[in-house]
């Protein structure tokens, strides 16, 4: 009789507690499938701690319990067990992320948002290829070169804003105001929407601050869903009363649910926009193949769109600032560039024109470089037949839960095999990047730098990589160029330490916002 059929005889025949006898069984059953996937299934090969190899709640130990990054454990664990999946060889990551890749996403990771219905979440790629193919027109460059005045007006405005702080003789929270910044941009490029986040006295827009201090529940959500579901669930003005933090977020979220009740019920009034929005892509019947989305999926779109838009692009800004404030030569190489490029103040040069500016592209290249955009592995499951990553086999189904410890890592759950590997163990290789951890535009200018081009994935690669990079593009170049050329900008006691940071899918930064006094340049 197997181990199995044992417990399962010792269970049925409880004379008296037979529940007890079930639940039991269930116990011993669940720690012998462990102990045995841990030490003779298909991952086993791999090393770690045995407390990972038998249960997915190690994890959980490390996120929640210890409310530490689990990309810096991971550092950490390479240091005792080794780079089983070769962390010195990044050419892995494009044996996850190729554009040949149809790997589904991993669920607990994406439906982590509670965004079940978006393209983001979506975890077949044949379904996410049709919302993909519906918004991309959007996002072309194209369009993003047509509608480029809106990106300037929200950097005008930023710029009168610290030009008020800087009259009246205080430092601005650049932190804050690169986000109202990157928010207001969204909203108005893909919905027609206006919070005024930028007008919000010294940045602190609700909406911001309440994205800020929702971060950290990215996490429990990913590690208890029932709990996500729960929350969802709550009436708005329960969900104002439990966490009065995140009332901005979800204010904006009611402000997207009127918007979009109002372009399914009266289509109509979309003829009213400047421009073309998400609902006229979402809405039109020839691009849906003669069927129009529920009102749910454009909720879900609507809000992953924020999500997507709203972090990384600031990052970079105020990653880059931060560097370029911090180096006196590159900030004298940038503003001599900027000069040359941008003579007369009064006439602002256009995305296209600085994108000609080879240092100003070099410092953006770096910012993104340098930056935690999306810091967490973007999850993938293996395929049937399994893959070889980085030169290693990997299987695609197994019978029981096993999680290896690798900056690749590989995890097994509901007989699958997961992977994925973060952005960030690329951008801080050693073996493409020289002296990576230290900000240096000239790599972008060397005669190797098309080499380096290809390890530059802050929007991710392969089939599911980010539609709004030409965006974020945009934003940066005038943004970077409005600062450094309209203002001289000097940090209000910064340090790299406030660069640090806990993973939340996107970096939570635990340091003082980059501060800054912004004097206006006369000439």
């Amino acid at each position: 009789m197997s181990f199995p059929e044992t417990l399962w005889f010792i269970a049925r025949n409880f004379p008296i507690y037979p529940t007890l006898g079930i639940l039991t069984y269930l116990l011993f059953n669940g720690i012998y499938k462990s102990i045995k996937g841990a030490y003779s299934g298909p991952l086993s090969a791999f090393p770690g701690p045995d407390f990972a190899a038998m249960t997915g709640w190690y994890k959980t130990y490390i996120e929640l319990y210890q409310k530490r990054s689990w990309t810096t454990h991971l550092r950490e664990l390479h240091k005792v067990y080794g780079h089983v999946l070769h962390f010195d060889r990044p050419e892995a990551y494009y044996d996850i992320y190729n554009s040949a890749n149809r790997w589904d996403k991993e669920p607990t990771q994406y439906h982590s948002f509670g965004l079940d219905r978006s393209c983001f979440a979506s975890l077949k790629y044949a379904q996410a290829k049709e919302r993909r193919d519906i918004l991309l027109p959007m996002f072309s460059r194209q369009a993003v070169t047509k509608l480029q005045s809106l990106v300037q007006n929200n950097i005008d405005r930023l710029c009168e804003a610290l030009e008020a702080n800087d009259a009246a003789g205080k430092s601005s929270d650049l932190f804050y105001g690169l986000r109202c910044f990157s928010l207001d941009t969204i909203l108005q490029y893909c919905f027609n929407l206006s919070i005024d986040a930028l007008g919000a006295p010294g940045f602190k827009a609700p909406a911001v601050e309440a994205m800020e201090a929702s971060l950290p529940t990215t996490i429990v959500f990913r590690h208890f869903p029932l709990l996500r579901e729960l929350v969802n669930s709550l009436p708005t003005w329960i969900s104002m009363l439990v966490s009065p933090a995140t009332t901005g977020l979800v204010r904006l979220r009611a402000l997207l649910g009127r918007q979009v009740k109002q372009a399914i019920e009266n289509p109509a009034s979309l003829d009213d926009t400047p421009h073309e929005t998400v609902y006229h892509r979402l809405l039109d019947e020839k691009a849906n193949n003669g069927k129009v989305p529920e009102a749910r999926i454009l909720y879900d779109e609507a809000q992953a769109l924020i999500l997507a838009a709203g972090h990384p692009t600031a990052n970079a800004l105020t990653v880059g600032t931060f560097h370029v404030l911090s180096n006196n030569d590159i900030k004298e190489r940038l503003v001599t560039e900027l000069k040359q490029g941008w003579p007369d103040l009064s006439k602002t040069p256009t995305f296209e024109d600085l994108e000609q500016l080879p240092y100003l592209t070099a410092v953006i290249t770096e910012s993104l470089c340098m930056s935690p955009g999306i810091v967490s592995p973007l999850l993938r499951i293996t395929p049937f037949g399994g893959a070889t990553i980085g030169g290693i086999k990997v299987p695609s189904r197994v019978c029981s839960y096993i999680l290896s410890t690798n900056s690749i890592a590989a995890q097994l759950t509901r007989s699958q095999v997961i992977v994925g590997m973060s952005g960030t163990f690329v951008h801080e290789s050693e073996v493409l990047f020289h002296d990576a951890k230290t900000f240096n535009p000239d790599r972008w200018l060397a005669d190797d730098s098309a080499v380096l081009e290809r390890w530059l994935v802050p929007f991710s690669k392969g089939p599911r990589m980010c539609i709004g990079q030409n965006l974020a593009y945009c934003e940066m170049f005038l943004g970077f160029a409005a600062l450094f050329r309209r203002f001289d900008l000097r940090l209000d006691g910064n340090t790299g330490r406030d660069l640090r940071y806990r993973e939340c899918h996107v970096p939570q930064f635990l340091g003082k916002h980059l501060t800054c006094f912004c004097r206006p340049v006369e000439e």
